[in-house]
């Protein structure tokens, strides 16, 4: 099940960067896909389990987790009512209470306070949650009050999941790639199962593809690892619940964007060289590099065409007594022309320079 985690943090005094979050939530319902329950009859029974995950390497202890469950009949709340509803908690000698009048479960430990180490999550299991009758969105609230071992004051850190209640029928799953590792430039097929009646997106980088009425696409020349996501969205009246899927896709050799390099070790920038055979026609550079013309006995001619200059560059170097070397730099998508095979080209990585 797709979330939304929105994440505020209250102190006493403190920020959210004096200490980070404690724990970071994922969701998982059953069925996958919560099913508002239909105008009349028979309610929707549906399972949520919330994972908190460690990610501070200190220690902390708590007292409490609260679960907020908003209960109504909008579209903005879960459940119709707490009936039925069965807790857990995977962590030893804590108790469970339904606090109806407060919408929320509360997660005790029994000795008044436990641990909780570095490593050490928590799963908090809610069975048998009575979905509403509205498609829409509702906020599951999840708070944790926490200190340092040592310390008095209880902290209070609250993160927000959004649950989306979706029409009877609607789903989206099993979204994958073709091949999930590729060489640089290659293309990836992206494939899905979806139904009718909702609007989807593809979205990756900074792109975003309405493919509502496709279960696959080719996204072409990958030149880095890509995240991919797809937004699954119903809308009925002014309501609106969202599932969205992700897949990953690395690329072999990715092109990379740096600020700052520091290298400690060896570099070997013109892995590629090759002699140029292909004379009186434009060629055109893939990557960026050194075009090296030997001069000598003979009369040459180059012509530069700089991707982006309209105006185009031509050298004449005369014949000479002796050979010479005279180097040019092309950056990539330069096309060059010369009258000579006494040419060689060094690359600043893998690409050719070739003919068109």
């Amino acid at each position: 099940m797709g979330t939304v985690i929105q994440t505020a943090v209250t102190t006493d005094g403190q920020t959210a960067a004096d200490f980070g979050s404690q724990l970071q939530y994922s969701t998982t319902t059953v069925p996958e896909t919560l099913t508002a329950s239909p105008a009349t009859g028979t309610v929707e029974l549906s399972d949520l389990v919330i994972i908190g995950s460690r990610i501070n390497p200190d220690p902390i202890e708590t007292n409490e987790i609260s679960v907020y469950i908003p209960i109504g009949t909008e579209a903005w709340q879960l459940v119709l009512d707490f009936t039925g509803l069965q807790t857990s908690i995977n962590l030893p000698g804590w108790s469970a209470t339904v606090d109806t009048a407060n919408e929320r479960i509360l997660f005790k430990p029994n000795t008044g306070h436990a641990t909780l180490t570095p490593q050490q999550g928590i799963t908090l299991q809610l069975n048998k949650l009575r979905i509403n009758r509205q498609v829409g969105t509702a906020p599951v609230v999840v708070e944790l009050k926490w200190r340092a071992p040592g310390t008095t004051a209880w902290r209070t850190e609250t993160q927000t999941l959004s649950l989306g209640k979706f029409p009877a029928g609607f789903y989206l799953r099993n979204l994958k790639p073709n091949s999930a590792y590729i060489d640089n430039g290659d293309s990836v097929t992206l494939i899905w199962e979806r139904s009718q009646g909702a609007t989807y997106h593809l979205l990756y980088e900074n792109i975003e593809i309405d493919v509502t009425t496709y279960s696959t696409w080719t996204v072409n020349d990958i030149r880095r690892n890509t995240m991919f996501y797809l937004r699954g969205r119903v809308q009925q009246g002014t309501a609106t619940a969202e599932l969205t899927l992700n897949t990953y896709v690395t690329v072999n050799r990715p092109d990379l964007e740096v600020n700052n390099l520091t290298v400690t070790g060896t570099v070997q920038m013109m892995s590629r060289h090759q002699r140029v055979f292909h004379t009186n026609r434009w060629l055109r550079a893939e990557t960026d590099g050194i075009l090296w013309v030997y001069t000598g006995n003979e009369y040459v001619r180059i012509a530069i065409d700089k991707f982006g200059d309209p105006t185009q560059h031509v050298f004449e170097l005369d014949r000479q007594s002796t050979t010479t070397l005279e180097p040019f730099f092309l950056p990539k998508g330069t096309r060059v022309s010369t009258n000579t095979t006494a040419v060689f080209w060094y690359a600043f990585g893998n690409g050719a320079l070739a003919p068109e």
